[in-house]
């Protein structure tokens, strides 16, 4: 008899193995999948792809009765699943209802399995009906949730789904991107399963072993759990080192149909490796179900060792004072909304390791579990956070909701080392617009410390600075959000709580512009004069990318840009960094100076400055590596080389080593890589002036010259240079773009256009880019900013100015042959249907422009989708041993989410994946390789298909 259960269920993200692979599942809008029970494993049925959707502006499909399933939605548009709405020219800018439908087979299964249907996050309301059964409703739009589907479900027949989902619901500045956004399955358990296994690890530093408690929750009937065992296996690298068997039984108190198995022990000194940012250590638990002795369910996850103190004002990591920097995100783009695929997951927290962020408040919404899963796996320490906002009718300690959605957090991302903290709410202090928020945080701090007592319980304040009587008296540190007069501030409230250390999580001035050429970010101005305060612990900038927004402020520096991209990042939108990513990646470095020395054509010397404890950041570094490049004219490899570094703590004497190049070089780079290698720090040495870049298209307005190029080897920077016939000449401003442009051009002159790149050796050989040319009544094509291929679409980033009306755009499957063409009026991007999925398409596209004529077309655009056979390999790998292996340097591949090697080795084929995806540099540990005969190297998709290999090549030194 299949038990009925027709209510919400909280959920739990159990699903381990092969999870990211549900993101971007590639499937029809009818799927007919065999999944083949196992009685103790959790199975799953993806429910990925192509659904049908139809907006309800005027909510009228409840009463037309759109949940049944004899309704025809043959007219009905068909969007990806997980995925969201906006990034749909249609819909780009649509707030209100709106419905999915979605059909699916399933096969049989037996009475003693329940079957659930899980959404990971639909935002933000929703409500849900299967085979026109309705079964319940969601308004915590950024966390998962959950049915017991079992008796609905049509057996081997097809099962109709319906979603209604509203986004009318919109907390800061952050665009309300609307959808099913991550991944929708079906679970498959037993009756009787475990939903979770809570782990709380707490090492003693001083004797080295740890305190270990594991709390398993199985989910039962009224009958109870007669004669059910539990059995715990913790595992370090595949091999277990705990196991015992838990007879024992308490009733949870938050459901009478669910019961724990508590085990407590110690593990042994041998046994313990503790979790770090630099040496992030993860152990296995799995717990198996047992009744009548025979195995009923198995559950596996994952958790780390580590210890978090707060002491003298300070923030304590394993036993160790450390000082830290991060950056907030805004977890989105502008070619998936806030869907998160694994590869953004992966090229955003890569990028992140790379400008040397190792703690913050990552963003208000609650992360997928992909994206914990990889800062555990990188290291990485955060805080989650209810994402109250601003004036909030939820900011009511009598309010059920935010206790539910704080317990969610908990229950869903317990085990993560990577979470040091949770958070009851952002910006929510300010008592005349939130009247009750000092009952709300006190009763919810008090809350997240009864659901997790090891880990800190804060309040995001941005009043703590004026209100004596802030909330933030409440939270464990002070953590403060401020944009201006940082050091005033900070003192202001130190006095206010003399007894809290203090952390900015939210630090920054005012937007940093959308193009990134005209960052003007100094990280000097910006963090010198903090570092001077110990009770400081640390900063996390906003913001690590530009996100969309419709943010129109009071403050002209703070308005959003009309590409609706707002410029707050180091990155913009489309993931280009600034001219101030380089700027604050070395700034935030663990040590204070990579500095080289040059000597003769052939030898130079290294110096390396730690930090002192009184700076950003400040930690011990261990497994550090200095790795260097020698490159000749065309960017060809000399040579190159690594050495690892001693144990470097804050306050050691200066570093040196020679470097012996074996010829000369046009340009040495030098890199300071952390364990995985990721690059913290790099300085450049140039021996000669960059090749004359090569022009590509240029263009002209009343007062504006342009010109397109590709990038010349060794250059660091361009300038276009107008020479006219008179011999003045004007030169534009410097630009790391693939475009530079001089402005004010007097009409009615002739002028010459040079281009040069230059480096800090000296400048290019000008490439003439014209003889004569002249201004024009012409307008300026729109820049592309970037260009994203998938299998069925390519998105467009494209620049906007304020008189733009629409943007029209050709395409077809050959140069210059444009089959289709059409106008959009979206802003700042723009998501391109193929013709043909998988096939090359080409492109090009203008502005049409209020009181104007036409602007001019851009180039023409070439954009290969990608095919079934899986993405690009790198084309121009390099493996430079080490004594422990190789360190890979390679041009990441855009839609990679690691890459595969292989080789032979005493005549027998080995592989091994990399865990890095979007990292220049990604250290593999493997002494194989250095004996390893024909390297060769392949990417990995988000399908965990592995595609075409190309060969790497082996730099040995050893």
């Amino acid at each position: 008899m299949f038990i009925k259960f027709n209510k919400l269920f909280i959920s739990r993200y159990a699903i381990l193995l092969a999870f990211s692979a549900l993101l971007l599942t590639a499937c029809v809008s009818q799927r007919d999948i065999t999944v083949t029970p196992v009685s103790s494993e959790t199975q799953t049925q993806s429910l990925a792809g192509k659904w049908s959707f139809k907006i309800d502006p005027y909510n009228l499909g409840v009463e037309q009765k759109w949940w049944e399933v004899a309704l025809d939605a043959e007219h009905w548009d068909q969007i990806d699943v997980p995925g969201v709405w906006d990034v749909y020219d249609r819909y780009h800018d649509y707030t209100g209802t709106a419905w999915y439908r979605y059909q699916f087979d399933t096969e049989s299964y037996s009475e003693e399995q329940l079957i659930e249907l899980v959404f990971d996050s639909v935002y933000h309301d929703s409500e849900v009906w299967l085979n026109g059964q309705y079964l319940g409703a969601n308004n915590l739009g950024f966390m998962a949730f959950k049915f017991d589907v079992t008796e609905y479900l049509n057996a081997s027949s097809s099962n109709t789904l319906v979603v209604k989902v509203n986004n009318r619901v919109k907390r800061g500045a952050v665009w309300n991107w609307g959808g099913i956004r991550f991944p929708v399955y079906l679970k498959i358990v037993p009756q009787t399963n475990i939903e979770h296994a809570h782990v709380t690890a707490v090492p003693d530093l001083a004797l080295g072993n740890a305190e270990i408690l594991v709390k398993t929750q199985i989910n039962h009937s009224d009958a109870g759990l007669d004669n059910a065992k539990v059995k715990l296996d913790i595992l370090r690298d595949e091999r277990v080192i705990y196991s015992n068997i838990v007879t024992a039984s308490t009733k949870d108190k938050d459901n009478s149909n669910a019961s724990n198995f508590i085990d407590t022990f110690t593990l042994n000194k041998e046994d313990v490796d503790l979790w770090h940012f630099n040496h992030p250590n993860l152990y296995h638990v799995r717990a198996t179900l047992m009744i009548d002795g025979d195995v009923k369910h198995t559950l596996n996850d994952r958790f780390g060792i580590r210890k978090i103190a707060l002491k003298d004002n300070g923030l304590y990591l394993n036993g160790e004072r450390i000082r830290l920097n991060g950056f907030n995100m805004v977890p989105e783009d502008r070619f998936d909304g806030n869907a998160l695929p694994l590869t953004r997951i992966k090229e955003d927290v890569d990028l992140l390791k790379t400008l040397n962020g190792n703690f913050a408040r990552l963003s208000g919404p609650a992360l997928p579990k992909p994206y914990l899963d990889y800062l555990d796996e990188v290291g990485f320490l955060l805080i989650e956070e209810v994402g109250l906002w601003g004036k909030d009718a939820l900011v009511d300690p009598d309010h059920p909701l935010p206790k539910e959605w704080l317990k969610r957090l908990v229950n869903d991302h317990y085990n993560h080392p990577s979470i040091i903290g949770w958070s009851v709410g952002n910006e929510i202090g300010d008592l005349q617009k939130n009247p009750k928020a000092l009952e709300y945080v006190e009763g919810a701090i008090e809350h997240s410390k009864r659901l997790d007592p090891e880990r800190l319980a804060v309040y995001i304040s941005y009043s703590a600075d004026y209100q004596r009587d802030d909330p933030t008296q409440f939270s464990d540190i002070v953590m403060f959000n401020k944009y201006n007069d940082h050091e005033e501030r900070l003192k202001v409230v130190h006095d206010f709580h003399p007894d809290k250390g203090i952390f900015f999580s939210e630090i920054g001035t005012n937007l940093d512009g959308v193009d990134p050429n005209e960052s003007t970010l100094d990280p000097q101005a910006l963090w010198n004069g903090l570092k001077k305060y110990p009770y400081l612990i640390g900063t996390s900038h906003f913001a690590f990318s530009d996100y969309r927004s419709d943010w129109n402020d009071e403050k002209d520096s703070w308005t959003t840009d009309l590409s609706e991209n707002r410029a707050w990042g180091v990155l913009t939108s489309y993931r280009q960094p600034k001219r101030s990513f380089d700027k604050i990646r070395n700034f935030n470095a663990p040590v204070e100076e990579l500095k080289i020395i040059d000597g003769d054509s052939q030898t130079v010397s290294l110096e390396i400055t730690p930090k002192s404890i009184n700076t950003f950041p400040a930690f011990t570094l261990h497994d550090y590596r200095i790795l260097w490049v020698a490159k000749g004219k065309g960017g060809a490899i000399i040579s190159a080389d690594s050495k690892r570094l001693p144990e470097i703590k804050p306050g050691d004497q200066v570093l040196s080593t020679n470097v012996k190049i074996d010829e000369p070089f046009d340009k040495l780079s030098t890199y300071l890589l952390d364990p995985f290698g990721y690059i913290v720090k790099q300085q450049d040495l140039f021996k000669s002036a960059p090749d004359a870049p090569k022009v590509t298209a240029v263009y002209s307005s009343l007062d504006t010259f342009r010109v397109s190029f590709e990038h010349s080897d060794l250059a660091e920077e361009y300038t276009l240079i107008a020479v006219n016939d008179a011999g003045e000449i004007l030169e534009g401003k410097p630009t790391i773009n693939e475009f530079a442009e001089i402005e004010n051009i007097e009409p009615d002159k002739n002028y010459q256009l040079q281009l040069v790149a230059s480096n800090q050796y000296g400048r290019s050989t000008p490439t003439i880019a014209s003889e004569n040319m002249i201004t024009k009544p012409d307008e300026l094509p729109p820049i592309i900013w970037s260009v994203f291929a998938k299998q069925d679409a390519f998105h467009i980033g494209f620049s906007v100015t304020r008189n733009d009306f629409k943007y029209e755009i050709q395409y077809g499957l050959a140069p210059g042959e444009y089959s289709r063409q059409f106008l959009i009026d979206t802003h700042g991007a723009t998501r391109i249907p193929a013709i043909k999925p998988g096939k090359k398409h080409f492109f090009r596209m203008k502005r049409l422009i209020t009181g104007s004529i036409d602007s001019e077309w851009t180039a023409e655009y070439e954009v290969a989708l990608l095919g079934e056979n899986g993405i690009e390999a790198p084309n121009d790998a390099v493996a430079i041993s080490t004594n422990e292996g190789v360190v890979l340097m390679l041009n990441p591949v855009q839609g990679a989410i690691g890459y595969r090697l292989r080789w032979m080795e005493e005549g027998k084929p080995k592989t091994l994946d990399t865990k890095l995806a979007y990292s220049t540099f990604i250290t593999v540990n493997n002494v194989s390789l250095l004996n390893a005969q024909n390297i060769e190297i392949a990417s990995i998709d988000v399908n965990s298909q592995v595609a075409e290999y190309s060969d790497v090549r082996l730099i040995s030194n050893k």
